[in-house]
């Protein structure tokens, strides 16, 4: 029983150096990315920035992203060639990777076949994700 004290304070100490361990590059990347994981929906503009926010689903009628943990997305957006209203929405499956902490590339479909382009994160928080889009042909 005198060794209580003694293991007692072990434990504390240890409980205290795991919990002060520095992060790795993957906690890095994790939190970096971890509120930009859901479903978004388009909001709005600003100046030249998307605003969208974050939503259960994807809305039948307006633009939308699902940006998963394994690299997939659905990019909901205009089925066909002509952009004058009423404009029908179809989802479409692609690929995001990470260039930078803030540049996306994304290869998805389209009506017309498949597409690449680069999304520039201007700022992201819980609910609301500020874009641009960066075309390179």
């Amino acid at each position: 029983m005198r060794n209580c004290p003694f293991i007692l304070t072990a434990i504390i100490f240890a409980l205290f150096a795991a919990s002060c361990s520095q992060p790795t590059d993957s906690d890095a990347d994790s939190q970096t990315y971890s509120d930009l994981y859901g479903t978004w929906v388009f909001a709005g503009y600003e100046e030249n920035i998307s605003v969208l926010g974050r939503s259960e689903e994807l809305d039948d009628d307006r633009y939308g992203l699902v940006i998963r943990r394994d690299g997939k997305l659905t990019e909901r957006k205009n089925s066909g060639w002509c952009g004058t209203p009423p404009i029908t929405y179809a989802n479409y499956q692609g690929e995001w990777k990470t260039l930078t902490d803030s540049l996306l590339e994304v290869t998805v479909g389209y009506w017309g076949g498949t597409t690449s382009y680069r999304v520039e994160i201007i700022s992201l928080s819980y609910d609301q994700l500020k874009i641009s889009y960066h075309y390179t042909d």
